[in-house]
C-alpha cells in the first residue's frame, strides 16, 4: 500500500557526504512527511568542504530516471539543483510539463559551489527558462552573478515579473540572514530568527527542497518560504560543523 503522503521530486546532484543535493533533499522531504524521489543530475566527487570533479548527465540520462516515476506517480512538487548547462535544464522542463502542467517547480541555480569549482556560466537561457518555473533562490552573490549590471535587488523584482525570486540574504552585506521574496512586482523580507547558527555545506539545497516539500503540502509560496526558512535554521543551529542534522 502506497503511503498517504504527496510525492515531491529532486533532480539534483549525488553528493556522497550527503550534506547537499539529491541525499539532502531526501533527507529533507522525509522530515516534512512528504515522499521523495531522487533523480540524479551528476555524479560529483566531493566532502562536506572539498569540491574535486563532477560528472555530467545528459538530458536522455535524466529523463529516463524521470519517466517511470513521473508515468505513476502524481508529483505535487519538483525540486531541482545542479544540471549542466540551460539546455539540458530547459529539455527537462519540456519533459515534466508536458506531464504535469501546473507542477510547481523549485530551482536552486547553482552557480558555483562553496569550494570554488564552478558549474555553469549565465550568459543565456533565462528568459526561456523562467516561465516554467514556479521559483528561483538564488543567494545574493548569486544574483549579481545573473546579472552584473544592476543590484541583486533590482534584477530579482525585474525576474519576478516572469517567475518567482526568494533571494537569499546569507551572504547581504547590509541585511545579512534576510531573504526577500519577490513576486508579481512586489517582495516580502523573511528576517532571521534568533537562535545560532552555523556555516552548512547544502544549506541552499535544504532550504529549496523545504519550499518544495511545503508547496506539496498545500501551502500557499509566502507561507512555504517561511516554513522552510525555520526549517533551515533548525538545521544551521543543530550543530558546528559542516554537516549537519535534519529534524522538525
Amino acid at each position: 500500500m502506497q503511503p498517504d503522503r504527496p510525492y515531491v521530486l529532486s533532480i539534483a546532484g549525488l553528493d556522497p557526504s550527503g550534506g547537499a543535493g539529491v541525499l539532502a533533499d531526501v533527507k529533507t522531504f522525509e522530515q516534512h512527511q512528504v515522499y521523495g524521489f531522487g533523480v540524479c543530475s551528476a555524479l560529483t566527487v566531493q566532502s562536506d568542504s572539498d569540491f574535486l570533479s563532477v560528472k555530467w548527465l545528459s538530458a536522455p540520462e535524466i529523463i529516463a530516471q524521470l519517466e517511470p516515476l513521473v508515468t505513476k506517480f502524481p508529483l505535487a512538487a519538483c525540486k531541482i539543483g545542479i544540471i549542466q548547462n540551460w539546455e539540458v535544464l530547459d529539455e527537462v522542463l519540456n519533459f515534466l510539463k508536458q506531464i504535469n502542467p501546473d507542477l510547481p517547480i523549485v530551482l536552486d541555480p547553482v552557480l558555483q559551489a562553496s569550494a570554488g569549482y564552478i558549474f555553469q556560466t549565465t550568459e543565456a537561457g533565462w528568459q526561456q527558462v523562467l516561465p516554467k518555473l514556479s521559483l528561483l533562490t538564488p543567494n545574493y552573490n548569486e544574483m549579481k552573478q545573473l546579472r552584473a549590471d544592476s543590484s541583486p535587488e533590482e534584477t530579482a523584482l525585474s525576474l519576478s515579473a516572469t517567475c518567482a525570486v526568494l533571494l537569499k540574504g546569507g551572504h547581504h552585506p547590509a541585511a545579512p540572514g534576510t531573504d526577500y521574496l519577490f513576486q508579481n512586482g512586489h517582495f516580502l523580507a523573511f528576517k532571521p530568527g534568533s537562535a545560532e547558527v552555523f556555516p552548512k555545506h547544502g544549506s541552499g539545497c535544504v532550504l529549496s527542497a523545504a519550499i518544495a516539500a511545503n508547496l506539496a503540502l498545500g501551502y500557499a509560496l509566502p507561507e512555504a518560504c517561511r516554513l522552510a526558512k525555520k526549517y533551515t535554521e533548525l538545521f544551521l543551529s543543530s550543530t558546528p560543523a559542516l554537516l549537519g542534522y535534519h529534524y522538525l
